[in-house]
């Protein structure tokens, strides 16, 4: 049974969209994963830094146990009470640490499938890339500059895989 070119054609866009539906999905992960990132800065007091999508030259494994190693609840030596303050700090770095970790990972497979985050803060507004969820008075920032990225947005291979969600500095009134 041979299939027609048009068949063909058809079975190619189906898997296209399936792909899309996938790789959307995902990146719920990253943005759930971006909020405990940024949770677990918080807790401990440190400001999470956009970090570039790089490939690290560690394994999954080998991160994972570097992690393990980290973590008190793993150590193999008991803490006595009187560092429980100690120990509650080295909880939260080490939760921190973890996160980061599968972050980073699930930002690098993504990076590896063309999936690279669309930059918007500080950015001109790009309705072709940008969806405006409203308007901020900013008299430090010129009009139409994102000041606040709401949800990131992503492109895959050659298109707009999800739009960034995006606040628009807006000048301020005149009086």
């Amino acid at each position: 049974m041979t299939r027609s070119p048009r068949d063909l054609a058809n079975q190619k866009i189906q898997l296209r969209k399936q792909q899309e539906a996938l790789l959307r999905d995902l990146l719920t992960v990253v943005d759930a994963l971006d909020r405990a990132a940024d949770h677990w800065h918080q807790a401990e007091g440190t400001p999470r830094q956009a970090q570039p999508v790089s490939s690290l030259p560690l394994t999954g494994w080998q991160r994972w146990r570097q992690w393990l190693s980290l973590c008190p609840l793993f150590a193999r030596t008991p803490r006595p009470a009187a560092d429980q303050a100690e120990t509650l700090a080295e909880v939260v770095t080490s939760a921190r640490q973890g996160i980061d970790m599968i972050r980073e990972s699930m930002l690098t497979v993504l990076s590896q499938h063309q999936i690279v985050p669309l930059p918007s803060q500080g950015h001109p507004f790009d309705p072709t890339q940008m969806h405006a969820l409203g308007q901020q008075v900013d008299a430090h920032c010129d009009p139409n500059i994102v000041v606040q990225e709401v949800v990131r947005g992503y492109r895959w291979q050659d298109r707009v895989l999800r739009e960034a969600q995006v606040i628009v500095a807006v000048p301020p009134a005149e009086e």
